[in-house]
């Protein structure tokens, strides 16, 4: 086992000790304006508890909003700790893009590097059309946080490409069009497939409207990887095209 390998191997049992269910491993290369102390990321994911997410559909989602917020908070300890861990006991660098950090400089760290960039570096996933990003596994489900670091690790594929094919759902079912039919690819800017303003506008006025208890985040529910996480039927044979896309990239989802 080399260095990468068992640097890698070490934070994942760590970070997994502590919570997180999925944990990808990239590089930043190439990026624009990423710290060049930090040079590798390694994301942390945690799926959206199943029966918050089909509240969805309701005009009462507090269990998934509380469900967003505890998870949120869960995340946050565990790359805080994980940063901890790497300084401390395997003597390099780290930054963990926790919540009080990315609210103090969001547009600067945030913005730079999305947790989804991660996961689409490490092999993880892929963005769709809604922006969000899409693991075989669990669709649009997983709540992510990142930590940055110069620590040599054992990276993952980058998937460059959708891989939603001529899927429309997640468009099909956004109450403000504010996805469009262009499908994500690395080398697109945000704007190009996903209207970001209609989308908050929206949110911010679901939450006015319903006291804080909804968000919409239909187009997350409506994803048949998703639904296959949820064990909701549909029309797709999903085993397969995961299966393919799992054997395509060599991906980890474990």
């Amino acid at each position: 086992m080399n260095l990468e390998e068992k640097n890698s191997r070490e934070i994942e049992e760590f970070l997994k000790s502590k919570g997180a269910e999925v944990v990808g491993f990239a590089s930043l290369e190439g990026i624009k304006n990423v710290p060049k102390e930090y040079p590798n990321s390694i994301l942390i994911g945690i799926p959206i508890e199943k029966e918050a997410l089909k509240t969805i559909y309701t005009d009462d989602q507090s269990k998934y909003v509380e469900s967003m917020k505890s998870l949120a908070l869960k995340l946050n300890d565990i790359v805080l700790e994980g940063e901890d861990y790497i300084k401390e006991n395997m003597n390099y660098n780290a930054l963990a893009m926790s919540r009080e950090r990315v609210a103090k400089d969001f547009e600067g760290l945030a913005s730079k590097i999305p947790h989804k960039t991660t996961g689409t570096r490490s092999g993880l996933g892929w963005i769709g059309r809604c922006a969000l990003l899409i693991s075989p596994k669990y669709g649009a489900a997983l709540r992510l946080s990142t930590i940055l670091t110069d620590m040599p690790i054992k990276v993952g594929t980058p998937i460059d490409d959708s891989l939603c094919d001529d899927c429309t759902d997640c468009q099909d079912a956004c109450p403000v069009d504010a996805i469009n039919e262009v499908k994500w690819d690395s080398r697109k800017e945000r704007e190009e497939y996903f209207d970001a303003e209609k989308c908050f506008e929206f949110i911010k006025k679901e939450m006015q409207r319903t006291h804080g208890k909804s968000l919409c985040a239909k187009c997350g529910l409506a994803c048949p990887y998703t639904k296959e996480y949820l064990g909701i039927e549909t029309d797709r044979d999903l085993i397969k095209e995961i299966w393919d896309v799992i054997n395509k990239y060599d991906l980890k989802f474990n």
